[in-house]
């Protein structure tokens, strides 16, 4: 983001609390325009589709739909969001694995572009269509082998097993629900394959950003797919949506070409379906920066340095998956050493960093760099309450989101 030692840290501090998030409106914006024009450089219809999970605060969100994206909610509390954001029906993209009648209802009424992921949903849609007397448009998820080891997806239908093929030829016998296109996710976060008598979390890994073959996989599976089903039940796709978990905008190229080029060489060109991107993390993970303050500082009984901050991972929970890039605010002409970086709770699990710092005393400042993504909307008020989030625009600074109190609490 922006950079925030520019910025009068300790005036904020003191008007705002310790620790806070600062937000950069101008890195968002570059973020979303830099991907977007890396895929319409090379492919004539995109969709953008901001993935309202990785964070939602509204806000972020009107920075966003300012650049005229889309909303790709996983909830029917995030499709409401959207629409009291004023994001209409059809631009927001419907996903997730539970959906309620009411939901589904208002969604088709809007005109959501809904991509279903299980049978059950399937048998929901069919009688709310029964009911309308009308047939319903649709995606369908899939899931396929793209070469990453880990357990089942446990998200949509199958391509290998034959499970979407199944849903293809029930939608076109029963004339009830039209597919109009097809869904991936490569998710950045996995379960790997591990006997049954371990816990999931030990076998929770972070796999971002992934591999740009994995992409290449999913996209010609999808393009072999789409043109299996138009041969056998005349259905054309519409439009192709390959998820999320992209990289860093400056990273995209390899991506943007494993996507792009099955999708041109398997579809004529008067057939070229549109293609729907879910960046997330690509557009938000380094427009977010958290300000904390050292409390304490220690020496383990290994020798090893250790400090205490005022920020942990209630406010940090990635932190369990991959340590905090973490950077010292306060001026020091020590020598670096690698110190261990504890957040304030009764925890022995709250690490958020091992980082090279200078010598550090109680008071001073330390910045958890590019903490945009995931981290706001999965934090808690676990023994503490929660931050403010400031939003640097220009050189506006303005409150996006107020610090907790008891109050609150009550």
């Amino acid at each position: 983001m922006t950079s925030i030692t520019d910025m009068k840290i300790n005036q904020l501090i003191k008007e705002y609390g310790s620790p806070l998030f600062i937000a950069s409106a101008d890195s968002i914006k570059s973020n979303l325009e830099a991907f977007k024009l890396a895929f319409s450089n090379k492919y004539p219809k995109i969709i953008v589709a901001y993935s309202y999970k990785v964070n939602y605060l509204p806000e972020v969100l009107k920075v966003i739909h300012n650049q005229s994206a889309w909303a790709e909610v996983a909830s029917g509390f995030e499709y409401q969001i959207a629409r009291r954001l004023d994001v209409p029906g059809e631009s927001i993209v419907f996903n997730g694995p539970h959906k309620t009648n009411q939901e589904l209802r208002k969604a088709i009424d809007e005109g959501a572009l809904i991509n279903v992921d299980h049978f059950d949903e399937l048998e929901q849609l069919e009688e709310i269509a029964s009911t309308l007397g009308k047939t319903v448009d649709i995606g369908i998820r899939l899931n396929m082998e793209v070469g990453i080891d880990q357990l089942p997806d446990r998200f949509g239908f199958n391509l290998e097993y034959g499970e979407a093929s199944q849903i293809v030829k029930r939608c076109s016998e029963r004339g009830l629900l039209n597919i109009r296109g097809l869904h991936v996710h490569l998710t950045s976060y996995i379960v790997e394959k591990q006997s049954e008598d371990n816990i999931p979390a030990k076998g929770i890994k972070l796999i971002w950003p992934k591999d740009h073959g994995a992409y290449q996989a999913a996209s010609e599976k999808m393009v072999l797919f789409a043109n299996e089903i138009k041969e056998k039940y005349g259905l054309k796709i519409e439009y192709i949506d390959m998820g999320g978990g992209f990289p860093k905008v400056d990273s995209l190229s390899p991506y943007v070409d494993a996507i792009v080029d099955p999708i041109v060489d398997g579809f004529k060109e008067a057939d070229l379906p549109t293609l729907i991107l879910e960046p997330g993390r690509a557009i938000v993970a380094d427009a977010a920066d958290l300000v904390m303050t050292v409390v304490a500082v220690k020496k383990l009984p290994n020798g090893q340095r250790a400090v205490v901050a005022d920020a942990g991972i209630n406010l940090l929970p990635t932190s369990f998956w991959k340590f905090q890039d973490i950077e010292c605010l306060s001026m020091s002409n020590s020598d670096l050493e690698e110190t261990i970086v504890y957040g304030p709770l009764c925890l022995q699990t709250d690490i958020i960093a091992k980082a090279e710092l200078p010598k550090l005393k109680a008071g001073d400042k330390l910045l958890a760099k590019n903490v945009g993504a995931y981290n706001i909307p999965q934090s808690s008020t676990f023994i503490y309450p929660q931050p403010a989030v400031l939003m640097i625009d220009g050189t506006d600074v303005k409150v996006i989101k107020k610090r907790e109190g008891i109050k609150d609490i009550f």
